[in-house]
């Protein structure tokens, strides 16, 4: 297979975007795995969707988000009742109450 989708020094050039160090060895690897990549994107490229809807959502679900309504939440004495310290009416926890 002849690599005329992609240069070595178009290889090189990705390489160095990516900040990838490639050996030779590994620039005879990835050159041909490359060029069947496009080459088969060619193909895709040919592919007729004209009648096709494009697809924005896969899962069918829409807005999955409900409404910010308020609901009853814990007082103050009630969510500071497991706590081993408080101070004021807060969470006492080291590093934070200057004593």
């Amino acid at each position: 297979m002849s690599s005329t989708k992609i240069t070595p020094d178009e290889l090189d050039h990705i390489a160095k975007l990516a900040r990838i160090k490639l050996s030779d060895s590994e620039k005879k690897t990835f050159l041909p795995q490359l060029e069947s990549i496009l080459e088969y994107l060619d193909v895709l490229n040919k592919v007729d969707v004209s009648n096709i809807e494009p697809t924005y959502r896969v899962n069918h679900q829409q807005n999955v988000f409900h409404d910010d309504e308020p609901v009853e939440s814990l007082s103050q004495s009630e969510a500071l009742s497991a706590a081993k310290k408080t101070s004021n009416g807060y969470f006492e926890v080291i590093g934070t109450i200057k004593k």
